[in-house]
Parts: C-alpha cells; sequence; structure tokens
C-alpha cells in the first residue's frame, strides 16, 4: 500500500544554536569532548594518545574518536525508547563486528584497490565504498557502516546495527552521528493509524543550510522497500519541517528514516505526530 509525502511548511526558529545542547557524553570515553561529528574530536584524541608506530598507530585516531561519537550516540537513541548497537575498529586485524554484522578481514590495500569494503550480514554481503559509506536495508537488517580510514594494512571500519526501532514521538534530542564528515541517518518506527492522513511536526538544529532527505520505508522484514522519498531544504540553525504523510484507506505502519549532508553537523531536536 503506497504511501505520498506533502510538505507543508519549513520555518526557521531562530538562527544561534547549540549543537551539542542536552546530547550525551561517551561512557566509552569519558574523557572524549561531546561532538556531533568524530572529526571534531581527532586531535583531541591525538593529544590524548599520540601516534608513535608502535603502540598508536593513524587507524586508532579514526575508531577511537568514531567509538565517542556513535556509543554517545546509542545511549541517545535507548533514550528514545530502543535499542542500537555500534563499533569501530581495524577490520583487518582484530576485525570489526557489532551483533550480527561485521567487517571482511583483508588488508587496507585491497579495499584500496578494488574501492570498496565488504560488509557480512545476515541478509547477505554488501559493498561499502572506501571512504564512503552505505546503509544496509534488507528483509529484517537494518544497518549502516562508513570507512572512514584505508592504509596498506588496516583499514577502519565503523559499524552500526539496528537492534529495535524506538517509535515516535521523540522528545530528547538525538545527533546525526558523523564518521569523520560521513552522515549516519536517524530510523523511527512510525506505528499505524486509523487515519488516511498524519501530520509530522520534526525540529532539526543544522550547522549549515542543507538538504535533508526524508524517506519511508517498510518495517522489519521488508526495509529494502521504499514507500516515498522526498528532499527538504533546511536553515542553518534550528527549524521545524511540518510534512503529511497520506495513506489509502490509512496511513500504515514504516520506518521513518531521516538523512542529512554528509559534512553538516545535525541533531534531531523532536518528532511530534498528529494522530499521536
Amino acid at each position: 500500500m503506497p504511501l505520498r509525502f506533502s510538505l507543508r511548511e519549513v520555518r526557521a526558529v531562530k538562527p544561534e544554536f547549540n549543537l551539542t545542547r542536552g546530547l550525551l557524553q561517551s561512557k566509552l570515553l569519558p574523557w572524549a569532548p561531546v561532538a556531533v561529528d568524530s572529526s571534531r574530536l581527532y586531535e583531541s584524541v591525538r593529544r590524548e594518545a599520540p601516534v608513535d608506530g608502535v603502540e598508536v598507530v593513524e587507524w586508532m585516531l579514526f575508531s577511537t574518536s568514531d567509538n565517542a561519537v556513535f556509543t554517545a550516540w546509542e545511549d541517545e537513541y535507548s533514550r528514545a525508547g530502543s535499542r542500537v548497537a555500534t563499533g569501530s575498529g581495524d577490520a583487518y586485524i582484530p576485525g570489526v563486528r557489532v551483533e550480527d554484522v561485521r567487517g571482511e578481514s583483508v588488508r587496507g590495500r585491497v579495499v584500496a584497490e578494488r574501492g570498496y569494503g565488504v560488509v557480512v550480514t545476515p541478509a547477505g554481503d554488501f559493498r561499502v565504498p572506501a571512504r564512503g559509506k552505505a546503509l544496509i536495508a534488507s528483509g529484517d537488517v537494518l544497518a549502516w557502516a562508513a570507512i572512514p580510514y584505508v592504509g596498506f594494512v588496516q583499514w577502519t571500519l565503523t559499524l552500526v546495527r539496528w537492534l529495535e526501532l524506538a517509535k515516535v514521538p521523540v522528545r530528547e534530542r538525538v545527533r546525526f552521528p558523523a564518521s569523520h564528515g560521513l552522515v549516519a541517518p536517524n530510523v523511527f518506527h512510525v506505528p499505524a493509524t486509523l487515519s488516511p492522513v498524519r501530520l509530522f511536526r520534526v525540529g532539526l538544529t543544522s550547522s549549515r543550510r542543507q538538504v535533508v532527505v526524508v524517506r519511508g520505508r517498510g518495517t522489519r522484514g521488508s526495509y529494502e522497500r521504499v514507500l516515498f522519498t522526498a528532499e527538504v531544504e533546511v536553515p542553518e540553525g534550528e527549524s521545524e519541517v511540518v510534512f503529511n504523510v497520506l495513506g489509502v484507506p490509512f496511513v500504515q505502519a514504516f520506518t521513518l528514516e531521516i538523512q542529512p549532508e554528509d559534512g553538516a553537523e545535525t541533531v534531531l531536536d523532536y518528532i511530534d505526530t498528529l494522530p499521536p
């Protein structure tokens, strides 16, 4: 049963913004500053553990800064009502695995030469561009991966695996975690309603003007099914995006995916719906 997206308005709330207000500290790396994009932490990590070529090497700085951002996001997503698991490290040795999703253990030069790394999931193998990212949506598997660093031997793989989707409404701030500029989406479960129209109010804080992709997907078992896709331009600062989702004879349950642009630091302030 198809759904239709209808944008009502994008309203600038105020140009001033505080990206990290209300965001959580990483429990794994409590000394790391709060950040939305791990590139903001790279120098802090380098000062804490300078590269010496023996005990500390380059890939560790990438994965440590990613782990600081993404583990804090795990707690924010859990605060919204559900569970996501993340992890970052050298996919060659010792390897990276998050729940039932793992990276292929090959040398970095293999990834560089062919231009992609492989992520193995219960739904099959997926390619992730070297120094790029990919959303993995197939059947029951909803995951995300990024490769921010590729060396001759080692390469950094950052994995996300959604285990249970948080439901709308969302009342606490949740960052869109970025792996050195590669921004991950936030995804939420939208229950069915008996109404043919559902209104959404989505609060966003953005570090710059950007185009955000809003997508409706199938629910567990059919995540690969795309029900609608829309591009929405939002201003720098705090804004509210108001849109309708229409369905006949009613708006079925679906997965709401919100994807900011790479390089833009973005925080979800809230999602409200009517009917609730």
